[in-house]
């Protein structure tokens, strides 16, 4: 096992970035590795830092950005499941729940704990005798005997209680309440902190590389097809083993389906949230409300005090799977939903902030609705030996890289490797203490307000770090991008000196949180800023600059185009 202060040094030892992606694509062609994942997401990202962590070589390859699909599209939160303990998934919830324990335990910048408001409603689907009931369950569930507990167990709230805790919420049925407790992330910068677990330990990871096709011996799969997109050239890499864990597009790199897996064995549905400022709904809490019309729950999430996202959605979904967007119906189911329960919450479509809209991959079920399709993994070998996993839920990643290895393990696939049960619950390199983080800024030169402060050790923990000696060279850097956000110009910097990061679309979409709580109107002036980082960093032509640009604006359009 590395040491943990040799791991640091490699966090931020500038290899992983544009300038070295040429290098990487020539270790990706002349390695022999042992495992060649295919999806960037949280579930491959997962996979490659349990398969470093057990000193295995590792390739990892995403046809988009990393986290481009449905791991930076969710309702940002690491949770347990509540509403599942009504569809009897015990198991699933109490794995997930133990899983969110550990990451608010070893992560806890970026897994933050937040407390739930479960209204009882007069008349609804569920009484509050059964909404206790879930709520006693899953703090039962999620507790155990090791350091990994619940932050706190769930309490109930007398209808006059909920109004002093919830004064903006209507009262018109309210009978009480009870509040939980589950946590807050940045989906899409866990992810690319995972990964950055396994690049530290030796592991290979490019995007914006499209697998097309197999390498095959005797009919068993020993490598890969390949083609770098943004350089329009193909290549192989070589691999024991072969790992599909590419999401929703699960069935596109199937060739060969086993007798007990459905075809296709995706069911794409479709979720959406909306982003407002806390002041347009009035909530103080992430609330869980059961909407009127389908009886199912949304939640209106708040972030950073200032923000709330108000979703999701779940319907099936026919469309590009690369490309989903929030429109009209979607926006209005839910703009409909949150005001039976904030009648005087201004949702217009001009105070939206922004939209997005993401594909779960769910495993095929016949007879199910929607949201009642199952959360849980699926894990099956191929004939030709390539291993799939698809459909969890993004709190389970952990532990759905570690079934994987049990899968292996059963067909006696790199015997040597460790095999103890939780073998990767351990620390994460970035994590940083919130006391260590003050202690260190208050120890500096650079001064800071509370709310940037905040902001940068949530989102980059050790990586903070940096970013302020960032600052202390350079003064400018400390400048916000947009003047009503936290987001500051040394961030932009930091993400493109340490983390591979073609694009502009990705620096707005999934190194930072810009694309969701910059204005959309606000998005061009915040484009041509964050841009010209860019350029000076990349040595961009103007023309590459502009067609940047250009392409970002038009996703920000796509995304609140039934306001337009």
């Amino acid at each position: 096992m590395v040491k943990m202060e040799n791991l640091e040094k490699k966090l931020f030892d500038q290899t992983w970035n544009m300038k070295t992606r040429g290098q990487i694509i020539n270790r990706l062609k002349e390695t022999n590795y042992d495992i060649v994942v295919i999806g960037g997401g949280i579930t491959g990202a997962g996979i490659a830092r349990e398969a470093s962590m057990r000193d295995l070589k590792v390739a990892l390859l995403d046809m988009q950005d990393f986290t481009a699909g449905t791991s930076s599209r969710s309702s940002k939160m690491a949770h347990g499941g509540f509403r599942y303990i009504a569809h009897g998934e015990m198991d699933l919830v109490k794995k997930a729940s133990r899983e969110r324990n550990w990451m608010r335990v070893q992560i806890p910048h970026l897994v933050r704990p937040v407390p739930f408001f479960i209204p009882f409603i007069e008349g609804a689907k569920y009484k509050k005798r059964d909404l206790q009931g879930a709520a006693k369950i899953y703090d039962f569930l999620s507790d155990n005997k090791s350091e990994f507990k619940n932050f706190k167990k769930y309490k109930s709230y007398t209808a006059e209680e909920v109004s002093n805790l919830e004064p903006k919420l209507t009262k018109e049925g309210i009978l009480g309440g009870l509040i939980y407790y589950d946590t807050n992330i940045d989906d899409a910068r866990l992810t690319i902190e995972i990964l950055k677990e396994a690049i530290i330990r030796g592991a290979d990871a490019i995007n914006y590389c499209k697998v097309f096709g197999y390498n095959k011996s005797n009919g068993q799969i020993v490598g890969i097809k390949c083609r770098d997109l943004d350089n329009e050239f193909d290549f192989e890499i070589r691999a024991t083993l072969v790992i599909n864990a590419t999401g929703i597009w699960t069935d596109n790199l199937l060739e060969n389906y086993p007798e007990n897996i459905p075809k296709p064995l995706i069911r794409p549905t479709k979720g959406v949230h909306l982003l407002y400022k806390c002041e347009n709904i009035g909530n103080n809490m992430a609330n869980g409300l059961l909407s009127k019309g389908d009886n199912r729950y949304f939640w209106l999430i708040p972030r950073d005090n200032k923000y709330t996202i108000v979703g999701t959605t779940d319907t099936d979904y026919q469309g590009d799977l690369a490309n989903p967007f929030c429109d009209k119906e979607d926006a209005d189911y839910l703009i409909k939903s949150a005001k039976i329960f904030y009648p005087n919450a201004d949702l217009s479509y001009e105070n939206i902030l922004s939209t997005y809209a993401g594909i779960r991959p769910l495993v095929m079920q016949k007879g199910e609705s929607e949201s009642e399709v199952s959360r849980k993994h699926i894990i099956f070998f191929s004939e030709d030996n390539l291993l799939t996993i698809s459909g969890g839920k993004l709190t389970e990643w952990r532990e759905m890289a570690e079934d994987l290895f049990e899968h292996m393990e059963e067909k006696n696939i790199f015997p040597d490797v460790h095999r103890d049960k939780y073998w990767s619950r351990r620390p994460f390199t970035i994590s940083l203490e919130k006391e260590v983080w003050l202690e260190i800024l208050d120890k500096s030169s650079v001064e800071l307000d509370e709310e940037l402060s905040d902001h940068l050790y949530q989102q980059y923990g050790k990586g903070a770090i940096e970013i302020l000696d960032m600052i202390k060279e350079d003064k400018s850097l400390k400048e916000r991008v947009m003047e009503e956000t936290n987001f500051i110009k040394a961030e932009i910097v930091y993400v493109l000196r340490y983390e591979l990061t073609p694009h502009l679309i990705d620096v707005f979409c999934r190194r930072t949180e810009m694309s969701l709580w910059i204005h959309h109107r606000e998005a061009s002036e915040a484009a041509e800023k964050v841009a010209k980082i860019m350029q000076k960093e990349y040595s961009w032509s103007d023309e590459t600059t502009k067609k940047e640009i250009n392409n970002y604006l038009d996703y920000i359009k796509k995304t609140v185009s039934f306001i337009q």
